[in-house]
C-alpha cells in the first residue's frame, strides 16, 4: 500500500479588472459634468479622449494635471482619482492604480457600493505586484462591504495558502464550506485540497482525514482511496482479522499493484482458509506481470502451488463442510469461502441463514462481508442496509462506511 501525496495547489487566475474600468468611465462621465469646474474638467475629458484612443501613458500625464489645479474640491479630487484609477490600470501602471483606489475606497465622497469595484481592482493590481497581503487586506474589506462574488474568498483563501497562514486558510475555508452548504454549492475539488493541505501543514490528523474523506466522497479517485486505505492501515491496534478487507478495498479500488500488496493479500487468504481467493490474487497478478519476477519469484511460485494444492483439498472437503453447517459460525464461514469463489449468490444465501440464526461471536464481520457481497451481486440497496448495520469494531465500522461510498 501507498501514500499518493497531494500535487502542489494552483491559484487562480488574477481578477479581471474591464467591470471595475466600465463601471469608472461612466461614473467619471456621468460627473466630469456636474461639480467640478471648467480647468479641471479639460484635461479630464483630453485624459479620456486620449484612453480611447490607446493612449494611456498620454492619459495619465493629463490626469496628474488635473490634479495639479489648485485648491480642488472634494468631489473634483474623487472625480480626477477615479479616471487617474481607471487609466494607471489600462497602462499597468499598479503603484499609481493602488495609490488613487486606496485613496477613493477610504473617500466619504465615494458610495459604498462604488468601492466594491474599486477593491475588485485593488486586488487585482495587489495580485500583479505579488502583494499578497493586501491582496488578503481588500478582500476582507469586500467581504465586510457586503460583496457577493464568492471568487474573492477564494483569491483570498489562496493567497494566504501561499503566504503559509495556514490557520487562516482553515478558518476561511470552514466558512466557506458553510456558505456553500447553506446554498447547495458543492465545494470546488482544489479549494478542499487546499485545506487538506493546511490541516497537513499544522499537523492536523483529525482535520487532514476528515477532509480526505470530503474528498473521497465528492470527488472519489484512485488516488484518494490508495490513501484513504493506506492510513487505516497505519491506525494503531489494527485487527488483524480485518487486513484482507483492507486488501479487498484496495483492489476494487484498483490500486493493488505492487508485488508485495499481491503477495501479503493472498498470504492473508491462506491464512483465513480461503485459498480460492488467494488463488486469483496471485494469478490476477502473475498476468499482470507483477508477480513472478526478480529476485521474488521463485517465492511468488512457490505460494501459488501452496495455493492450488489448498484450493483441491478444499474441492473435497467443502460440500461436507456445507452440509453439516448448522448454527450462525459455520454459515457465516460457508459465505466466506462461496464469496471467496466469487460465488456471490451462494454466499449471500449462506450470509442470510447465518443472521437468521443469530448469537454471532463477530457480527460485525459477517454483516460487513454480507454488505461487499451484495455490492458483487448488484444488489446496492440491501448491501447499503447491512453495512450500516456494521457496529462494535471501529475499523469494521470504517470499511463499511467506505464499501458504502461504493455501493451509492
Amino acid at each position: 500500500m501507498k501514500i499518493t501525496p497531494y500535487g502542489p495547489c494552483q491559484l487562480v487566475k488574477p481578477l479581471s479588472f474591464v467591470f471595475g474600468l466600465l463601471f469608472f468611465v461612466s461614473s467619471v462621465s456621468a460627473q466630469a459634468t456636474g461639480s467640478i469646474r471648467a480647468e479641471v474638467h479639460k484635461p479630464l475629458a483630453a485624459a479620456q479622449e486620449a484612453l480611447k484612443n490607446n493612449q494611456p501613458d498620454q492619459a495619465l500625464n493629463l490626469t496628474r494635471q488635473a490634479l495639479a489645479v489648485a485648491q480642488l474640491t472634494p468631489a473634483e479630487r474623487a472625480v480626477v482619482l477615479r479616471t487617474q484609477a481607471v487609466v494607471a490600470l489600462r497602462a499597468q501602471n499598479w503603484d499609481v492604480a493602488i495609490e488613487s483606489l486606496e485613496f477613493l475606497v477610504a473617500s466619504p465622497e465615494v458610495p459604498v457600493a462604488d468601492r466594491l469595484p474599486m477593491l475588485e481592482s485593488l486586488m487585482n493590481a495587489g495580485q500583479q505586484k505579488k502583494d499578497n497581503a493586501r491582496v488578503v487586506k481588500w478582500a476582507r474589506q469586500y467581504i465586510e462591504s457586503g460583496g457577493s462574488k464568492p471568487v474573492i474568498r477564494v483569491v483570498m483563501i489562496q493567497t494566504l495558502s501561499v503566504m503559509g497562514e495556514h490557520q487562516q486558510v482553515v478558518a476561511e475555508m470552514l466558512e466557506k464550506l458553510r456558505l456553500d452548504a447553506s446554498a447547495g454549492v458543492k465545494t470546488p475539488e482544489q479549494e478542499l485540497r487546499m485545506l487538506a493541505v493546511s490541516y497537513r501543514q499544522l499537523k492536523d490528523n483529525a482535520g487532514y482525514q476528515a477532509t480526505l474523506r470530503r474528498l473521497l466522497e465528492a470527488y472519489p479517485s484512485k488516488a484518494y482511496w490508495a490513501e484513504v486505505i493506506q492510513r487505516l492501515a497505519q491506525q494503531p491496534n489494527l485487527n488483524p482479522r480485518l487486513e484482507l478487507d483492507l486488501y479487498r478495498l484496495l483492489e476494487q479500488t484498483d490500486n493493488l499493484e505492487e508485488a508485495v500488496e499481491y503477495s501479503d493479500m493472498a498470504q492473508q487468504a491462506l491464512k483465513a482458509g480461503l485459498p480460492s481467493e488467494a488463488l486469483r490474487v496471485l494469478a490476477k497478478g502473475f498476468d499482470a506481470g507483477v508477480l513472478g519476477q526478480g529476485a521474488d519469484g521463485a517465492a511468488h511460485a512457490k505460494l501459488r502451488t501452496e495455493a492450488k494444492k489448498k484450493a483441491q483439498e478444499d474441492e473435497l472437503t467443502f460440500a461436507q463442510l456445507e452440509k453439516s453447517a448448522k448454527d450462525s459460525a459455520s454459515w457465516a464461514g460457508v459465505g466466506d469461502v462461496y464469496a471467496s469463489q466469487q460465488n456471490w449468490t451462494a454466499a449471500n444465501s449462506a450470509y442470510a441463514k447465518a443472521l437468521v440464526l443469530g448469537s454471532l461471536r463477530r457480527e460485525h464481520e459477517l454483516r460487513l462481508h454480507y454488505g461487499i457481497s451484495l455490492i458483487k451481486a448488484g444488489q446496492k440497496d440491501a448491501a447499503r442496509q447491512q453495512l450500516a448495520a456494521v457496529q462494535g469494531d471501529p475499523l469494521a465500522m470504517e470499511l463499511a462506511s467506505l464499501w458504502g461510498l461504493l455501493a451509492r
